[in-house]
């Protein structure tokens, strides 16, 4: 984490501010629900992500002794709470309620040979189910990672939920203590404060001190829930839904792409020092979720491998060479092709359907500049892409005063196959895609970074301004002007090759 301030300041509000949850008058409010009307139809339908593990929660959960109602109605909340405080479908961070519902599933996948076996009681299924649902509720984090303390705040302020808790007999400070016992990394300052937290928790949960048994099972319940949770978005999904993980966390980590797989690797190897709860989680779950996580975590170590053995075989024998393609019908089949390619290997910030994508490649006002290998015919290794701001896909909560003028081009993003990440192909592909856009007469450039990506580029003397901060995400908006004497000074030079560093 980069320890960079992670929000703007308002002049009568310190509180963070995440234009996905932030109220707003009652006008505007209307217009985002009708926005949002399309996906909270599909997700009724059963049709979205989130949709088909809610139906795979209630399925399993209640084959372990889960009432079907209780459970329809603790999803929807959860759901709805998530989405109406900016950690829906549209957050781009790890911890959304896409991960809650993971976590929630697979806790529940673990712990059903655990209940068959006995070593849990029925009890101890919905203390793992509710705290997995709720454990990284914190709409006002500061940052991705949420802060448990924040957590155990907002969930004691939320009656429904204190409700669900009590109607299943439950204690809340049981649970709340569960929760605390998944921060992560547990070692060090972080678990002696869970720890001392949870102390406090037990006593208020009438758990006399000299009772530590009954501590040390809710402890154990807690680090079972922490390493399933852990493990569940690798289990549940293939090496693309991994790789799209990896992604978001090293986003909300400030990480360079390039070490996406390297860290992965490390977080896999992190397991290692909990082998006893990982394999008593791993024991109950089915073979073929068995599979995939070991699977996946092999192909992050493979992809590792190559991507190191890349790096020692190309150092000063590669150039990278940018191209500006003719969009539109002239669009050549291969050049489409490769670049869907690399979209599905990496997606966009904000993500575009494939048949929109596809159709906004034919258009005559499009900007696509190409990195290639060597030659301007080389292979295609990533791209930048946009056009008119007017045509641009923004995320729910950005308004841009300039949409109508004609005078921005939007810089939908910048991709590049993952061999060749680090080697200063996306600066390439950037400052070329600003030199066509002066070419075609805009005055500004708008697109979304990592707030640490846009202020390193303000350090070095680039001309740009945060038009709109997301927090906790950090996936800002910013405009770019292109009449500043930087980029005037480039334009006409040839920006189209770099030789790849050692």
């Amino acid at each position: 984490m980069s320890g960079l301030p992670a929000h703007h300041e308002d002049s009568t509000d310190s509180v963070p501010v995440n234009p996905l949850a932030t109220a707003i008058p009652w006008r505007q409010q209307l217009y985002n629900r009708v926005k949002l009307l399309p996906w909270w139809l599909s997700y009724h339908r059963g049709a979205t992500p989130q949709a088909i593990l809610r139906d795979r929660i209630i399925e399993l959960g209640t084959t372990m002794g889960l009432q079907d109602r209780w459970l329809r109605r603790i999803l929807r909340h959860a759901v709805s709470e998530f989405s109406k405080k900016g950690l829906g479908a549209d957050y781009y961070g790890y911890h959304n309620i896409d991960h809650e519902l993971e976590a929630a599933y697979f806790t529940l996948l673990a712990a059903k040979h655990q209940l068959a076996s006995n070593n849990f009681s029925d009890r101890d299924v919905r203390y793992l189910f509710v705290t997995a649902l709720f454990h990284d509720y914190d709409p006002l984090k500061a940052f991705d990672k949420p802060n448990e303390d924040s957590i155990e705040s907002t969930i004691r302020s939320d009656p429904k939920i204190r409700k669900f808790i009590a109607e299943v007999e439950l204690n809340l400070d049981i649970v709340i203590a569960m929760m605390h016992r998944t921060a992560y990394p547990f070692r060090d300052e972080i678990a002696a404060n869970a720890k001392k937290r949870m102390d406090t928790l037990f006593t208020d949960a009438g758990i006399p001190e000299n009772d530590i048994t009954t501590r040390k099972k809710y402890e154990d319940l807690g680090w079972f829930l922490s390493v399933a949770e852990r493990v569940a978005g690798y289990a549940l999904g293939d090496f693309e839904h991994s790789k799209d993980l990896a992604r978001r966390n090293a986003h909300a980590l400030g990480w360079h792409p390039s070490v996406i797989n390297e860290r992965s690797a490390k977080y896999f190897d992190l397991l290692k020092d909990e082998t006893e709860m990982f394999d008593k989680v791993m024991e109950g779950v089915p073979h073929e979720y068995r599979e995939v996580f070991f699977g996946n975590v092999e192909t992050f170590r493979d992809t590792l491998m190559i991507q190191q053995e890349f790096k020692n075989l190309v150092k000063n024998q590669l150039m990278l060479v940018s191209e500006v393609e003719r969009c539109g019908a002239s669009l050549e089949p291969y050049v489409q092709e490769s670049i869907l390619g690399i979209l599905k290997e990496q997606p966009m910030l904000v993500p575009a359907d494939e048949k929109i994508f596809r159709k906004s490649l034919r258009a005559e006002d499009a900007i696509l500049v190409t990195l290639r290998i060597n030659d301007k015919v080389g292979d295609v290794i990533g791209y930048a892409k946009g056009g008119p701001l007017e045509k641009g896909r923004l995320r729910r909560g950005t308004y841009d005063p300039n949409a109508g003028k004609g005078n921005t081009a939007y810089l939908e993003g910048i991709s590049i196959r993952q061999g060749f990440w680090g080697e200063s192909g996306g600066h390439l592909l950037r400052m070329r895609f600003l030199d066509e856009a002066i070419k075609h007469g805009y005055r500004f450039v708008t697109g979304y970074a990592h707030r640490d990506v846009v202020i390193q580029r303000i350090t070095r003397g680039e001309s740009i301004e945060f038009v709109q901060k997301y927090d906790p995400d950090k996936l800002d908006y910013y405009r770019t002007d292109l009449s500043n004497a930087v980029y005037q000074s480039m334009a006409g030079l040839d920006v189209s090759a770099m030789q790849v560093r050692s």
